[in-house]
Parts: C-alpha cells; structure tokens; sequence
C-alpha cells in the first residue's frame, strides 16, 4: 500500500500545507514532551494547588489521539 501527498508549491495555500505536513512529527514528538513533562511534575514533584491545576490544565490540551500516533 502506497500514500501519495501532492502539494503545488507554486501555490501560496499549498505550501504552507506542504510544510504543516513536513512538521508534523516533530510537533506530535514536541506535544508527547510536553505532556510527559506534565505528567512528570504532578507525579513526581510537589506544585501548589495553583500550579497543580494549571499543569493538568496544560496536560488536557495535549489530544491524546495525536500522541497514540507515535506508538
């Protein structure tokens, strides 16, 4: 099985696409750091209550379905 993505790089639209696409691994590996880093502090560190809420808050924006893309 064979995927082909196709981009007019002479088109303004397209290439930014083209490049989104390119980006688009070391984004997901950049949102795992981030929720690992998350999940790191409320495990292992000691946030204040504050903190604490503002760190699951960060952690929840993370979607897991793109993460899971990396296993």
């Amino acid at each position: 099985m064979i995927a082909v993505l196709k981009f007019d790089l002479s088109d303004q639209d397209d290439a930014r696409e083209h490049r989104y696409a390119l980006a688009g691994r070391d984004a997901l590996i950049a949102l795992e750091l981030i929720e690992t880093r998350c999940r790191a502090i409320l495990k292992h560190g000691e946030p204040s209550p504050e903190t604490a809420k503002i760190v699951e808050e960060i952690r929840a924006l993370v979607p897991y379905e793109l993460t899971s893309l990396l296993v």
